[in-house]
């Protein structure tokens, strides 16, 4: 890959002083940013390898650069040179629908009839919820970040558990596992209900493909704007009562202030882990502009593709994983669940008065539905 990305480099090289990693620096537009490795920068990465390239877009490449480290090229890692790469859009919201993905009522179905309330889930309770694996430089395995399934081939999840640090910490995302719900017991898991043995089926583990960060995703960017992510299967699952995909919501379906959402997972994050079985919690949504003057005090700022819910003393985003669902019933169709967030970051783990935050997905259909291909 180092090699790769030198070559690529090789005639857009110019004479720089030389930066520290994680040193401050100014874009070629004039942003304030810091100096990285170019395979942590998401923007510069997805431009460079890009088969052909303006004048424009090669002097931007050559201009971003800030020094070299350990034989890596440094870059001074802002936002991408246009402020849309592709029109995902038709220009005012709307956009194609892909019929790769589901209709309303071919998602979000759970077959489960044992409602477990509190915070332990039914074996067969949100069968869209996968669990990463990644493989570290030592080749030992890890279970970290999780993500949701979208139709056979796709997961959604957040950017920030496909690129950047989570690469240096965790590893390389080779496998999605689906239709788990304890990963201390190999293939099928059991439960006890009123003396009842109940169990699943064997959980699916399926390689990755392809790893598809939304392309003006910034891994140094504090505001940790645009956190989303696909995941492209290495090949289509079948569906089953435990492996479903979840629905997306339309582009104007979203929750009130203060309404109950679920967030799931088995507490799974790039810093640690939390629980083997899979939980869930029921967490309100948080007023925006308020959300965003508290983490104003720590020099981060919330965009429109960013929402909040929790704020609970011990509860949040300790329940759910890195990159899982924040998700609800449609409000006119009780039987079928759609994602309205992607677990994407917080002050501290269930701090009381600090909501998590969360990747507003239907902010992110138009693209979606543009990168999903058979």
């Amino acid at each position: 890959m180092k090699f790769l990305l030198l070559s690529l480099l090789g005639h857009l090289l110019i004479s720089v002083k030389a930066q520290i990693p994680g040193s401050f620096c100014k874009t070629p537009k004039g942003e304030s940013a810091k100096c990285v490795d170019i395979r942590k920068c998401n923007s510069l990465l997805i431009l460079l390898r890009q088969p052909s390239k303006t004048p424009e877009q090669l002097n931007f490449l050559r201009q971003s650069q800030c020094g070299f480290a350990s034989g890596s090229v440094l870059v001074c890692c802002g936002s991408s040179l246009t402020e849309t790469i592709t029109p995902y859009d038709n220009g005012d919201g709307t956009y194609e629908p892909n019929s790769l993905i589901p209709s309303r009522d071919k998602c979000g179905i759970q077959a489960y009839s044992r409602i477990f309330h509190g915070e332990t889930t039914a074996l067969d309770e949100f069968p869209w919820m996968a669990i990463f694996q990644y493989q570290g430089r030592n080749g030992q395995k890890k279970l970290s970040c999780g993500g949701s399934l979208i139709n056979p081939r796709y997961v959604l999840t957040a950017a920030h558990c496909v690129t950047g640090t989570v690469l240096e910490k965790v590893g390389q995302l080779i496998n999605i596992r689906l239709g788990e719900w304890d990963t201390n017991s190999p293939n099928q898991d059991c439960q006890t209900v009123k003396g009842i043995s109940i169990c699943n089926e064997p959980e699916v583990n399926v390689a990755v493909e392809e790893t598809i960060p939304y392309p003006s995703y910034n891994p140094e960017d504090q505001n940790k704007a645009n956190d989303i992510a696909l995941v492209r299967l290495a090949q289509s699952v079948k569906y089953s009562d435990y492996i479903y995909p979840i629905c997306l919501p339309a582009r104007d379906e979203k929750s009130n202030t203060g309404e109950k959402l679920i967030v799931s997972g088995w507490g799974k994050t790039e810093y640690g882990r939390n629980s083997n079985i899979k939980l869930k919690l029921a967490v309100p949504l948080f007023d925006h502009s308020s959300c965003d003057q508290l983490f104003n005090t720590y020099n981060i700022r919330l965009g429109n593709g960013q929402i909040c819910a929790g704020g609970q003393d011990g509860k949040d985003s300790c329940t759910g994983d890195s990159g899982g669902p924040l998700m609800r019933v449609a409000k006119n169709d009780s039987t079928h669940w759609y994602i309205e967030g992607i677990v994407s970051f917080g002050n501290r783990c269930g701090t009381a008065g600090w909501p998590g935050v969360y990747t507003k997905v239907s902010q992110y259909l138009p693209w979606i539905h543009k990168t999903v291909r058979a």
